[in-house]
Order: structure tokens, then C-alpha cells, then sequence
């Protein structure tokens, strides 16, 4: 009886592989035989699930931004000022595998950026995200743990801002773990006491 293959894991190995290879020569000097080795496959079984180097890359940009969405709006809404920074720490301390992502994305979107569309689409992530901290702010308002007068919708841009930051530093800069870690806390606390009640 044929082996049944799962497509959807087939292609998560392939992309996998592909980080690996981007990552140690680079997207444009690997080649489809690169990414096939370190797959352990044939050059024709990996054509059975990506056309060519083009597609691994949009696949691999698909499932960063669907991975970091699963991240970011999976929260739980915080009902303390402390559990809103924990949260803010955790979503910044990406795993290292999307760091490394970051110098890929770059290196292969990075002439994209100058395309309406493309730009449209990640901008279209950060509004969400900004979306999605405006709504835990205002609801932190309402328990009495933010000041009212702060505009959440300025403040939730500015959040998506600094976490776009945070993530950008740790993804192109290969900072170590203990620095990045003293970065978010020292960025957290500065954000967090501009939000406490009575705060000028």
C-alpha cells in the first residue's frame, strides 16, 4: 500500500529546509536544489508542492505573518496593567526561528516595499495590530487601570510601532537573548508609566 503523504506537513518541511538554506547562503545565491537536499528530496518531488524559488518565499512570508497573527491576537484580554506588560514582552520575544526570518524577508521583499500593493498588505498587519491594542486599552480604561484621558487608538499604533521595533532589532541585529530581554523591559516600563492614572 502507497505511503500517504500530508501535504500540509510536506510542505512545512519544505519551507523549514528553505529557512535553512536562505538563511546560511542567502535567497538569490541558493538554488531549488539547495532547498531540496536540505529536505532530503528529489528536484521533482519538491515541484509537486512549490513551482519555483519565488513561491517558497511568498509561502514562507504567509506563514510569518500567520504565525505572528496566531501570536499576537491569541492573548487573553489583561485585566491588570501588569498582565497587559507581560503579555507586551512575551509578544516581543519572538522564537528564534522567526528572527532569522527577518534578514530572509528583507533580502528577498525588501525592493517590494516600493510596491503600493505589498506595502498595503504588511501595513494592513500593523493597523490590525494596532486595532488589536487600542481594544485592550480601552478596556483596561474602563477597569480603572489607564488613565481615561489617553487616546487608545494613537496609543495602540504607537504599541504596534514599538513591537515592529523590538521584533526588527532582535531579527537583524542577532542581539542576545539577555540584552533583548532588558531592552523590552526597559521599553515597557517607559510605555507603562505614561499610562498610569495621574500620570502628566
Amino acid at each position: 500500500m502507497p505511503k500517504v503523504v500530508d501535504r500540509e506537513e510536506m510542505q512545512h518541511g519544505i519551507l523549514d529546509a528553505a529557512m535553512q538554506v536562505y538563511a546560511k547562503k542567502g535567497y538569490h545565491a541558493a538554488t531549488i536544489a539547495d532547498v531540496a537536499e536540505a529536505a532530503g528530496l528529489g528536484k521533482g518531488t519538491l515541484y509537486l508542492y512549490f513551482k519555483n524559488k519565488e513561491s517558497i518565499a511568498i509561502s514562507m512570508v504567509e506563514r510569518h505573518f500567520k504565525g505572528m497573527e496566531d501570536r499576537f491576537f491569541g492573548e487573553k484580554v489583561p485585566e491588570t496593567l501588569d498582565d497587559f506588560a507581560n503579555g507586551l514582552s512575551q509578544t516581543m520575544n519572538i522564537p528564534d526561528d522567526h528572527a532569522k526570518f527577518i534578514r530572509v524577508f528583507f533580502e528577498v521583499f525588501g525592493p517590494s516595499f516600493a510596491s503600493d500593493t505589498f506595502s498595503a498588505k504588511v501595513a494592513a498587519f500593523f493597523d490590525k495590530l494596532g486595532n488589536h491594542y487600542t481594544g485592550q486599552i480601552k478596556h483596561l480604561q474602563a477597569v480603572g487601570e489607564i488613565r481615561e484621558d489617553a487616546d487608545a487608538k494613537k496609543l495602540g499604533r504607537v504599541l504596534a510601532s514599538l513591537i515592529d521595533g523590538m521584533i526588527l532589532h532582535k531579527g537583524l541585529f542577532s542581539i542576545s537573548a539577555a540584552r533583548h530581554k532588558s531592552m523590552r523591559s526597559e521599553a515597557i516600563d517607559m510605555f507603562m508609566r505614561g499610562l498610569v492614572s495621574g500620570a502628566k
